[in-house]
């Protein structure tokens, strides 16, 4: 079978040919290529040793000379080749103690995690492989690399990678490698929570992100965090939401059935998730426990607590739940008064109020907290009749409550 390597690709395999090396795809990019999938990058293995490599190619970067690899720049994109190596022990679970590099490519596709990963190619010698890795993509199996037991002692996040690569591409996890899973479960602690953060989004965002509940049931879910351990099984009752690629929106489909919401915050605090992700994903945790707008007013006080942006992605994570097939006509109504609430500039925020603090004080209210408490007093009204934003009613507003 032939891939159909980009241009920058078949350049640089043919120059570490021409100069007596070999060169191949390898990994991922092969993996994709096979299920009609374009990859996003494109990695080449190869016998050169960095020092050869900086001599072939004009551009090049040391992005990870210790470990053989070297970017190679190309019409402004950077290819990363690896020399083919050996690695030692993984005392920290993750690194190699030591690396050696090879001349052989077997032994390089041997450290690979899994067999679908593990393939290798080149016009020159097609496809190169050594476990199978085919086999599996048409069968949709994950399964580890020799000894599942070693690849997962060598680096844990591989486990939840598997969960990953399931929740992507729908796979099934080869049963010897999921009971692996199950047994080192526990090595699952001592990698880092920004790692596990990122395995735990792409899963979320899968295309089968219903195999997210692997999470559960291979017994990961324990050592992910203490507040993540927490959840109810029936948190993992997930389905595949098309969401634009915004975190929040599938944490917050994922966390909507939580018992309090404020767990939210410390689950993702604890994965050290950016702030962003974590005060959105509560917020809309919080706003899909309230009853669905019943009256423009209900709409103006739920852009109130948080905001037209968050509101859109609100109304559609309501629209992906399977459970509102019944009142999605209640849902597009709601989507239709909020659009015009908006073309009709009602306010829901202290500052789209038409009077300002100054105003206030040049009525006689004291500078300082009583100011902040009037102006809240004055939305309240505004909310709940957007016909009082006008300054003079506001004022009068104002007299009254003080």
């Amino acid at each position: 079978m032939i891939i159909d390597l980009p241009k920058n690709v078949e350049n640089i395999i043919g120059s570490l040919e021409e100069h007596g090396f070999e060169g191949f795809a390898v990994g991922g990019c092969v993996r994709d290529s096979l299920l009609k999938k374009t990859p996003k990058d494109w990695d080449i293995t190869t016998d050169a040793l960095p020092v050869d490599m900086k001599k072939i190619f004009k551009k090049t970067f040391d992005t990870g000379i210790a470990h053989g690899t070297v970017t190679v720049l190309m019409d402004g994109v950077g290819y990363e080749l690896t020399t083919y190596r050996i690695d030692g022990n993984y005392s920290d679970g993750r690194h190699p103690d030591s690396v050696s590099f090879s001349k052989s490519l077997s032994e390089d596709l041997c450290r690979r995690d899994f067999t679908i990963n593990a393939m290798a190619y080149s016009h020159k010698k097609g496809i190169v492989d050594l476990f199978d890795g085919r086999k599996d993509l048409q069968n949709g199996i994950i399964r580890a690399v020799g000894d599942a037991k070693k690849r997962f002692d060598e680096d844990a996040l591989r486990m939840l990678r598997a969960v990953r690569f399931a929740a992507q591409l729908g796979f099934k996890i080869d049963d010897d490698t999921f009971e692996a899973i199950k047994e080192k479960a526990k090595l699952l602690s001592n990698v880092s929570k920004e790692r596990i953060f990122v395995e735990l989004n792409k899963s979320l965002n899968g295309e089968f992100a219903q195999n997210i509940k692997m999470v559960y049931t291979s017994g990961l879910y324990r050592y992910i965090g203490k507040e993540f351990a927490k959840l109810n099984k029936n948190i993992y009752d997930f389905y595949p939401r098309k969401f634009p690629n915004k975190k929040h929106m599938y944490w917050a489909a994922f966390l909507e059935n939580i018992e309090n919401a404020e767990a939210v915050k410390k689950i993702l605090f604890e994965l050290k998730s950016d702030n962003a992700t974590r005060n959105n994903t509560y917020l809309l945790v919080k706003e899909l426990k309230n009853p669905l707008p019943s009256s423009d007013e209900d709409i103006r006080w739920s852009l109130h607590r948080i905001g037209a942006d968050l509101f859109c992605d609100y109304i559609e994570i309501l629209k992906s739940d399977k459970k509102n097939v019944d009142i999605l006509d209640k849902i597009d109504t709601i989507e239709n008064r909020y659009s015009l609430i908006l073309k009709e500039n009602h306010a829901y925020e202290i500052s789209m109020l038409d009077i300002t603090g100054k105003d206030l004080m040049d009525i006689g209210i004291s500078k300082g907290p009583k100011i902040g408490e009037v102006l809240e007093f004055l939305l309240k009204k505004v909310i709940e009749n957007p016909l009082n934003n006008e300054k003079s009613s506001l004022l009068r507003l104002a007299k009254e409550f003080i």
